[in-house]
């Protein structure tokens, strides 16, 4: 496991050192026109791209936010159609977290002072488990696939926990989507 973050954190690194140089090297290519044409002449490729890291995005440990908010972008007249990829998305993602929870231990992915947290939020989830995920999942500081991992290790009923998160992040997505898109509209 600690293979896997430190090929992550290279990879992530080399990805923003990348995009800095070339923004550097290339810095009309980064203007909102050429942005523009960019995304007309490919925008199948850009869909398909779009959905497909919306749906597979939890595998990387990713956070929801940034796609919600890049297809509030790519897509600023049609919220639904964002709403909708960014929601299964999100479920696909929390239903693999709370799945993985069987197969890893807190032990083998938490060190510390993590574990000790991990352990606290177990204790309440077994008593408020509902309510702590639809509130969890609603706060945007915090990342949901935490609370997606403790109930699956608590085996909180599927069901009920993935309404839960559906309650909690159509809330928060339908914000960042009208929030994303009145952002669009005062820069453009």
């Amino acid at each position: 496991m600690d293979q896997f973050k430190k090929y992550l954190r290279w990879t992530w690194i080399a990805l923003i050192l990348i995009t800095v140089t070339l923004f550097l090297i290339y810095p009309n290519s980064f203007t909102a026109e050429s942005l523009k044409t960019v995304l007309h002449h490919n925008s199948s490729l850009i869909l398909l791209t779009f959905i497909v890291l919306s749906f597979i995005r939890a595998l990387f440990f990713l956070p929801s936010t940034l796609f919600v908010l890049m297809g509030a972008v790519l897509y600023p007249d049609e919220p639904v159609f964002v709403l909708i990829v960014s929601m299964i998305g999100i479920l696909i993602g929390a239903s693999l977290v709370y799945k993985a929870a069987s197969l890893l231990t807190p032990e083998q992915l938490f060190r510390g002072k993590n574990l000790t947290r991990i352990e606290g939020v177990r204790s309440k989830m077994e008593k408020y488990g509902f309510s702590i995920v639809l509130l969890w999942s609603f706060f945007p500081a915090v990342p949901t696939d935490l609370i997606c991992y403790a109930a699956g290790t608590i085996k909180m009923a599927f069901w009920k926990f993935i309404f839960a998160v559906f309650l909690g992040e159509i809330v928060l997505v339908s914000i960042y989507i009208c929030t994303g898109k009145s952002i669009i509209e005062l820069l453009f």
